[in-house]
């Protein structure tokens, strides 16, 4: 009888221990297949991350290279007006001509509205001034 109780509580315990090792089998396979699928979520948002880096730093240098640009013109500009300033001291004639103002029709093209397209090119000019119809002689 004492046996009999041994072997009933050792086979207990040897099903007791079953279950638990199956119960622990279970959960490292659920939290194997939750590593996993992070690990592919990890890895698409690092891909993410590096992509956004190399954009960031073609950005960066397109930037730079258009401040230079923006300088590099400024340069020019400011050489070329100083450039008009010493030829209107040295120049009577240039400097009259430099002094007087535009004549009206110039300033009535400088004038013109900023234009998007030719369908508002033909508006534009369907709205400014037309140009007068020839006068037909009767008499020929």
């Amino acid at each position: 009888m004492r046996t009999l109780v041994i072997i009933a509580a050792l086979l207990a315990a040897l099903g007791w221990q079953s279950w638990r090792l199956n119960n622990a089998s279970h959960t490292i396979e659920t939290q194997g297949a939750i590593l996993a699928s992070q690990a592919q979520e990890l890895a698409k948002k690092n891909s993410q991350l590096i992509g956004l880096s190399i954009l960031t730093e073609a950005n960066s240098r397109e930037q730079a290279r258009l401040y230079a640009a923006a300088e590099q013109t400024t340069t020019l500009l400011r050489s070329r007006q100083h450039r008009i300033e010493e030829l209107k001291r040295e120049n009577e004639d240039l400097r009259r001509w430099a002094d007087t103002p535009l004549p009206a029709d110039i300033i009535r093209l400088r004038e013109r509205p900023a234009l998007a397209g030719g369908a508002a090119y033909r508006e534009w000019l369907s709205e400014s001034n037309a140009v007068p119809t020839g006068k037909v002689s009767a008499a020929q």
